[in-house]
């Protein structure tokens, strides 16, 4: 689901839709999908439809999609507060990005988006993930979060 290889730090992205294309070439260089423009396309549909923007600088733009191969949650924090559509009418700096291919698109994604929007009310959260600079601690202590009952 997240691994240290799916968490970035300091992106340098100035726009959503430049980090959704960011996190689109990284899942196509480590393998989830074999069509980055396809998972982008599916990005940027579903920001359409509705912002996945919250509040506090965080977004959990996601994309069920057929060019994804396997499930995967992506967490990125950006160099740059960037234009979004959010809750509190904040920009966003971070964003947890959940790829799901079609097949497994029924509760296992709303379970992850529920549990991770939660999380995101509690400070603890928030500020454990805004100030880690380790990417194995980060990858343990989100795991442990997602699979822990609310």
């Amino acid at each position: 689901m997240i691994k240290e290889q799916y968490i970035f730090f300091d992106v340098e992205a100035t726009s959503k839709e430049e980090l959704l294309e960011f996190v689109s070439d990284k899942a196509f260089e480590i393998g989830i999908t074999d069509n980055k423009e396809g998972l982008l396309k599916d990005f940027l549909k579903r920001e359409e439809d509705f912002s996945t923007g919250l509040q506090d600088e965080f977004a959990i733009p996601h994309a069920k999609s057929e060019y994804a191969k396997e499930t995967a949650v992506f967490f990125v924090k950006c160099k740059n507060l960037l234009d979004w559509e959010t809750l509190d009418d904040t920009k966003v700096k971070y964003a947890f990005a959940l790829i799901v291919p079609n097949e497994k698109a029924g509760n296992e994604h709303l379970i992850m988006i529920s549990k991770l929007a939660t999380s995101l009310l509690e400070d603890e959260f928030k500020d454990t993930v805004k100030s880690s600079t380790d990417k194995s601690m980060l990858k343990e202590y989100i795991l442990k979060i997602m699979k822990e009952d609310n």
